[in-house]
């Protein structure tokens, strides 16, 4: 096992949990601690597998099958221009919840793993510090002005990616190939699998958008500033 080690990193906190429809990680979740939960569609049922009772529910529906009973709940048409997922964080964003995990959105359709990384950019941008656990990764976006810290692991990799056509000002120090003040576009793999080497790791980003994919963490080893 990786020694990982904390004493450096500031306590995080993810004080909301989005649990969509797609493979969730119930080991990961359960060993959070989030001051609420909600479902996104079909992950009411993925929650209530685990003998949790989300405290909202908001989709369409349509992978459930049916409208959640017992729990307050915002109901979406079919027929709309977002994902449930991305509809899922502009309502955390709106009740004042900066700081949100996302679960059940990674993985199966493809398309539905795009759509998340793409309403993970877009929270970032709207000043969020949001996190998609799945498929045995975290995946965190970064906004321009963003910042990442992850507390040390001896192995392992990380790939970091730009969403727009040019990031700028990439910053990565503490892994193996480190970066100063870089332009990372979306044409190229440069960003594909640095390495872990025992330090701490830092990834700041001046200007666009990056997502970063960690491997399956605790999410108290991370922060987003």
């Amino acid at each position: 096992m990786n020694r990982v080690r904390r004493e450096d990193m500031p306590e995080n906190r993810f004080s909301c949990a989005l649990v969509g429809a797609a493979s969730f990680d119930a080991d990961h979740f359960s060993a959070e601690h989030f001051d609420k939960a909600i479902a996104v569609d079909g992950g009411f049922s993925s929650l209530c597998a685990i003998g949790v009772t989300p405290d909202f529910a908001l989709g369409d529906f349509d992978s459930l099958g049916h409208v959640p009973q017992g729990v307050p709940i915002e109901r979406h048409p079919v027929m709309k221009d977002d994902s449930d997922t991305a509809l899922a964080l502009e309502w955390a964003l709106a009740h004042g919840m900066r700081e949100v995990a996302v679960y059940g959105a990674l993985g199966g359709r493809l398309d539905h793993t795009l759509a998340t990384l793409s309403a993970l950019v877009g929270a970032a941008r709207a000043g969020m510090h949001a996190v998609a656990v799945g498929e045995g990764n975290v995946v965190v976006a970064l906004a321009g002005g963003m910042s990442l810290e992850i507390a040390a692991k001896d192995a392992g990799t990380f790939s970091v990616f730009s969403a727009p056509d040019a990031s700028c000002g990439l910053t990565e120090r503490g892994p193996l190939y480190e970066v100063e003040n870089a332009t990372l576009r979306n044409d190229v793999t440069l960003g594909l699998s640095n390495e872990f080497v025992g330090k701490p790791v830092s990834i700041s980003l001046e200007r666009g958008a990056v997502v970063v994919v960690l491997p399956r963490m605790p999410l108290s080893d991370i922060r987003i500033g």
